[in-house]
């Protein structure tokens, strides 16, 4: 029989000293468990666990932290760590009250100080909704989640997220493995059918049809089902529009985008999410300037905190793709200003970039993967960085993890072929210039399928790439915004 690793055995005195009461032998046996293998993200979730426990909030933040650089998805992690940091500043004792009951699966008891809150306060019910809302459909508990949907539409009609609400629920939807994924969706699928049957909740048993059809590439039984959404007119339920409308935009439907977005903001006109994406679908048609207006009108809508956070950093990010970098990194030192945490330093980094003002790039950029390691644009617009400036090893590093985190990522492929090309591997450069999608290929001028030779793909890369503007996102139909680009 192998011998158990090292690390078990520490790992297991530690447990049986905290059970004890033995807190510094735990904690010496959790640093040994620790040491024997630090690449294990468990171990480091398992400490922080500990250190909660023992008031020292600060350190358990920062080994949950590593635990995500060592591939504990971002996700999984977002609620324990917001946990922690309120915790740690002493705000928002209902949002820790509803993630104690929900880390401990006593959802009525979250669902009770959820009522609470929300009878407080609207914002802080709204902020707190989310997670008991998609723990109680991780429960199977639709009809309760359901209701309490109900219950908090009646406070408010603008959700400030596409599937915020559905967190951890929708992320088994999307952000698992595809066998994972697939499976996932099949099955919850078949729950959602039975749970359906008999009356009530008609429109929220459609949505999660709608929403898991998608995530199983069931376009069309998706759609029809959108439909039982579509025919619900209230405004209460615009927030069920989210994943389809960005389904359609990802596949590249303007037209479809553009009329769905102007129908909703005829319904709700100062729901900024829509404004933001219609600006989007307008911009990638080839109208910058209509598409930038109507960011400047989601701007103008966005007076909750949360929502001007978000659209200030949005339009932001209009400006760079649009080759604006002034009144984008002022449009994104505005959003740093007001709070904003999410993409605000990789794309003011960026913003700087294109500027010129390298070291301020990578300032930005080194904080950006600093708050998030798997922030995949920020890695690609640092590793441009780096080529830039002739770092080549860090450049390929860079880029090296965006690819990691996503092996379709174009962008990167670009980059790393003109790094590869710096690091005298003209077999590597060949090589990511044959990954470049037949599409993007063409829009930097070669139509060809053969590849050329190296100082004219050198020249076809550089000059896409500076085509491209401050556009670098992963998603295709962002691409349309320079290929098509009118004022």
């Amino acid at each position: 029989m192998a011998e158990a690793p090292a690390w078990e055995g520490f790992l297991k005195t530690g447990k049986l000293a905290e059970e004890r009461g033995r807190l510094d032998e735990a904690e010496a046996a959790y640093r040994l468990a620790l040491g024997a293998n630090p690449d294990f993200d468990s171990l480091h979730r398992e400490f922080a666990r500990f250190l909660e426990g023992c008031g020292r909030l600060e350190e358990a933040i920062k080994q949950l932290e590593r635990a995500v650089e060592l591939g504990w998805p971002r996700e999984e992690a977002e609620g324990a760590l917001v946990r922690l940091r309120r915790k740690v500043s002493g705000e928002d004792s209902n949002f820790v009250l509803v993630h104690t009951f929900l880390d401990e699966g006593k959802f009525a008891e979250a669902v009770a100080a959820l009522q609470t809150a929300a009878a407080g306060s609207r914002e802080e019910g709204e902020a707190l909704w989310p997670d008991v809302f998609s723990a109680l459909l991780c429960a199977r508990r639709y009809r309760e989640a359901f209701a309490l949907g109900e219950a908090m539409l009646s406070l408010s009609v603008r959700i400030p997220f596409a599937n915020g609400f559905l967190w951890p629920w929708w992320h088994k939807v999307s952000s698992r493995g595809s066998e994972a994924k697939r499976a996932f969706c099949a099955a919850e699928l078949e729950r959602v059918r039975r749970a359906a049957k008999g009356r009530g909740h008609a429109v929220w048993f459609a949505y999660l049809r709608g929403v898991l059809l998608l995530a199983l590439g069931r376009e069309k039984a998706a759609m029809a089902a959108y439909g039982v959404v579509r025919r619900a007119r209230s405004p209460r339920y615009s927030m069920m529009h989210h994943p389809f409308v960005m389904h359609r935009l990802m596949a590249g439907d303007l037209k479809w985008t553009i009329a769905a977005c102007r129908a909703l903001l005829r319904r709700v006109p100062d729901y900024w999410w829509f404004q933001c994406r219609l600006g989007e679908a307008y911009m990638a048609s080839g109208s910058l300037a209509r598409g930038l207006r109507e960011f400047e009108k989601a701007s103008a809508a966005a007076t909750d905190p949360r929502a001007r956070r978000a659209v200030t950093t949005w339009h932001g990010a209009a400006l760079l793709w649009a080759g604006r970098y002034p009144e984008a990194l002022a449009k994104l030192d505005e959003g740093a200003a007001i709070g904003t945490r999410i993409w605000v330093n990789c794309w003011r980094g960026a913003a700087y970039l294109m500027l010129g003002r390298r070291a301020e790039a990578l300032a930005d950029l080194d904080a950006a993967i600093a708050t998030d390691p798997q922030d995949l644009e920020a890695h690609l617009w640092r590793g441009e960085a780096h080529r830039v400036m002739g770092r080549t090893s860090d450049a390929l590093r860079d880029l090296d993890r965006a690819l990691e985190l996503d092996p379709a990522y174009a962008w990167a492929y670009a980059n790393r072929a003109l790094a590869r090309d710096d690091a005298g591997d003209a077999e590597g450069m060949a090589a990511d210039f044959k990954r470049l999608p037949r599409d993007l290929v063409a829009a930097f001028g070669w139509p060809g399928r053969a590849v050329p030779d190296r100082a004219r793909m050198r020249a076809l890369l550089e000059a896409g790439l500076a085509r491209a503007k401050g556009v670098r996102r992963p998603e295709a139909y962002i691409n349309s915004v320079w290929r098509g680009a009118r004022g």
